[in-house]
């Protein structure tokens, strides 16, 4: 049964509520490669250390067989001589109190900014504990996001909101945080309003979910012709670090495979709909790529739901 984003998104963790339902076997490898220098860790998170002043999170919220949902997301943080941007706002505001704690240890300073990429649960519920022990007279955590981002978090009674709004209609909004600069640009797919992080020397991405590492991505709020474009838009540059919405950082070799699968649920949700198949029925036949045979389905619904937002969108239903 299709979901609701508020009986989805309201009670749960948002993109990850159904990391509990894998297969333990399957678990073991989620998001346990790091690619950079580790110099912070915890059971649900560790940061990984990708330029001079860059750090990317990455969470772990099933290390060791547990459930660490503290941080669920991963994120970032860049640092520059005058400012310091700190990519989501985490799944808890105690996530949120301890990347604001790592910010102080590895910076020296607080952050000055922080960017969400999307509005769902896991990416925004910690914002409130970046903003705590700042000390008096520093002035107040610059918090960025879309018009349509903050219009879905009120929609989904989200207290901590947006204070800054990025461009939207292919705009793009530039934090300067002194000798280095953020680009924000607007996107969609993962959400009806997603945003990517860019920056240059060295070349990294944060892409939040459009984008998903050891794991079929959840098309709960998709706009799935519109996901397929914009990861065919960020994937496959060379040189480039990508940081995923969730699991491992990877590199366009081995993004790859994630944008294969979403070209593959694309066309096997058009055939579906060619053929006068339902989505349902369509969606218990799919099988991941063998190329993926080793990715985690966190739920069984997970194919419904892809096969479900290719139907609304091309069909109207």
């Amino acid at each position: 049964m299709h979901r609701s984003r508020r009986g989805f998104i309201g009670g749960a963790l948002g993109c990850a509520s159904y990391l509990a339902l894998a297969p333990t076997a399957a678990l073991r490898t989620f998001a346990a490669s790091p690619r950079g220098e580790i110099v912070a860790e915890e059971l649900f998170a560790r940061i990984e250390r990708i330029g001079e002043g860059i750090w990317a999170v990455v969470s772990t919220p099933l290390k060791d067989g547990g459930r660490h949902f503290t941080t669920t997301s991963n994120g970032g943080i860049v640092a520059g001589r005058d400012g310091v941007l700190v990519i989501e706002g985490y799944y808890t505001e105690e996530g949120g109190a301890w990347l604001a704690g790592q910010v102080r240890e590895l910076t020296g300073r607080e952050a000055t900014h922080v960017v969400v990429t999307h509005f769902h649960a896991d990416h925004v519920r910690g914002l409130g504990g970046m903003r705590q022990g700042r000390p008096e007279g520093v002035p107040p955590l610059a918090t960025f996001a879309t018009e349509t981002t903050r219009d879905l978090m009120v929609e989904h009674q989200e207290k901590d909101l947006p204070s800054r709004l990025v461009a939207e209609a292919h705009g793009i909004t530039t934090i300067d945080l002194g000798g280095r600069s953020a680009r924000l640009i607007p996107r969609r797919g993962h959400t009806p309003s997603d945003v990517t992080v860019e920056i240059d020397d060295p070349d990294v991405i944060w892409c939040g979910d459009l984008v998903w590492n050891g794991m079929f991505p959840n098309y709960v709020d998709a706009v799935p012709s519109h996901l397929t474009r914009h990861c065919e838009a960020i994937l496959g540059r060379k040189g480039t670090t990508y940081v995923p919405g969730h699991g491992d950082l990877d590199d366009a070799a081995g993004l790859d495979a994630y944008l294969g699968l979403v070209k593959d649920v694309e066309a096997a949700a058009r055939r579906a709909l060619e053929a006068g198949r339902p989505a349902e029925a369509a969606a218990a036949e799919y099988r991941l790529p063998e190329s993926l045979a080793g990715w985690v389905l966190f739920s069984e619904d997970y194919f419904e739901r892809a096969f479900l937002a290719w139907q609304r969108e091309l069909v109207g239903s």
